[in-house]
């Protein structure tokens, strides 16, 4: 596991970024460092210039065009970014919960813009918006998300933390995208049990074929209530001929359902377009008799071999909140956990000003939008990383934010102090009381 502790926050922040050193020739690494503490020390990241102003140029002597050139032009590889943050993530599993589940969650998430001058500025469809135009001008992002099992008051909590983002081209499809990042991670976890969380849109194509290539990944996600479903296949007859693959084709209003709070729920082992093995289907539905609001999720591993629930801990305590009635469904109880990627995306754009980016090429985009999860995951790992953070797990990682950024703001503060006495000589008994000063505020 990995421990980091300072006394001051700067050299703390400095030890975590330095792991990301190897990605970076040495003028790009300051700047990166320097970027990273500009987004946790400001409040509101108006945009570039905005941080530049407002903090960099004030302790730096680095002028705002290698600021745009780093972004626009440096060639450091975001796919290094990821699997760095990956193996730190990994890292802090503790050695009895490394038997347990990690679930990677995938989604797109749009972003408006205005002003057409920004590369893969396109019109969107967004499904969420439920009055006037349902189109947006702007980006789509596709975001992968991993959930590592930790402990909290002696139980098995999941965190979640962001690896990474990429921005939507025509060139090519989310499909795609997203199964590209998943296969940069994979060769890490390949000592784990790995499931796949993802919504009807992407439990298609590319995604399942890369589930199918590796054999500790699985997948449980929604799929069209019309997705055509079979029995499994008869037991052979011995008489000629290939042996049939599906049995006949099943319709989900002859299940057998089962009233689990609000919903009606039904599980089957069936057959699939989707695979040519047995999966596990789970169809909700709110109300039998007209059989309305249809669900249907697919589980390509038994729900009981899920080794997070054959352990010792609660699923519901491991998972979720929920009420026992609601965690009957194991399928759906995992399924929950893709919510949390929701809630990430809605503490990106209200919180972490993650639409204000001003930089116009896709690249530059990219690469801001990846910087700023790189310091979200450090606000969410810190408290478990410094004992002196212990009170801050799972805790709002805009309160870490506030937290690390009031302390770098007071050392940067104390340093120029500090800095102006040094040619009197004088400054020697100041600089002891004013360091005991913060170091006791810090640990306060």
């Amino acid at each position: 596991m990995i421990s980091i502790s300072s006394n001051s926050m700067k050299q703390t922040l400095h030890q975590y970024l330095m792991q990301y050193r190897s990605v970076f020739k040495k003028r790009s690494f300051d700047i990166f460092y320097w970027l990273i503490m500009g987004i946790l020390c400001t409040e509101e990241v108006r945009s570039i210039q905005f941080v530049y102003d407002s903090f960099i140029k004030k302790h730096t002597d680095k002028v705002l065009n290698s600021i745009y050139y780093f972004l626009s032009y440096s060639k450091f590889p975001i796919e290094a970014l990821t699997t760095i943050t990956v193996a730190i993530a990994l890292s802090l599993i503790p050695e009895k919960l490394r038997q347990n589940t990690l679930f990677i969650t995938i989604d797109d998430t749009l972003q408006a813009k205005y002003g057409a001058k920004f590369d893969c500025y396109v019109k969107h469809f967004d499904h969420t918006k439920k009055n006037g135009t349902k189109y947006l001008n702007g980006h789509c992002f596709v975001s992968v998300m991993l959930n590592i099992p930790l402990y909290y008051q002696d139980k098995a909590k999941y965190l979640s933390i962001p690896i990474g983002y990429r921005l939507y081209s025509k060139e090519q499809n989310k499909l795609e995208m997203a199964s590209q990042i998943i296969k940069c991670i994979m060769p890490q976890l390949e000592m784990f049990q790995v499931i796949l969380l993802c919504d009807s849109w992407y439990s298609k194509g590319s995604i399942l074929d890369t589930v199918k290539e590796f054999d500790n990944l699985e997948v449980v996600g929604a799929v069209r209530h019309d997705t055509a479903i079979y029995d499994l296949p008869p037991a052979p007859t011995g008489k000629r001929g290939r042996p049939r693959k599906k049995g006949r084709k099943l319709n989900a209003r002859e299940f057998s359902y089962t009233k689990i709070g609000e919903y009606y729920v039904a599980e089957k082992k069936v057959m699939t377009n989707l695979f040519e093995e047995p999966i596990y289907v789970t169809v909700t539905a709110t109300d039998i008799k007209p059989f309305s609001s249809i669900r249907v999720f697919i589980s390509s591993i038994n729900p009981d071999e899920i080794k997070t629930i054959n352990t010792a801990l609660n699923t519901k305590e491991a998972l979720t909140d929920q009420n026992e009635d609601e965690c009957t469904s194991k399928t759906l109880t995992t399924y929950r956990m893709r919510w949390n990627i929701e809630v990430m995306f809605y503490q990106h754009k209200f919180f972490w000003s993650f639409g204000n980016y001003m930089v116009r090429n896709k690249a530059a985009i990219e690469r801001y939008v990846n910087l700023l999860f790189v310091a979200y995951t450090f606000a969410c790992l810190l408290p478990f990383m410094d004992k002196r953070y212990e009170k801050y797990q799972f805790k709002s990682p805009q309160l870490i934010k506030r937290t690390v950024g009031v302390q770098i703001t007071k050392e940067l503060i104390f340093d120029s102090f500090v800095l102006s006495f040094e040619s009197a000589k004088i400054y020697s008994t100041i600089k002891e009381s004013v360091q005991g000063f913060l170091n006791k505020d810090w640990v306060a």
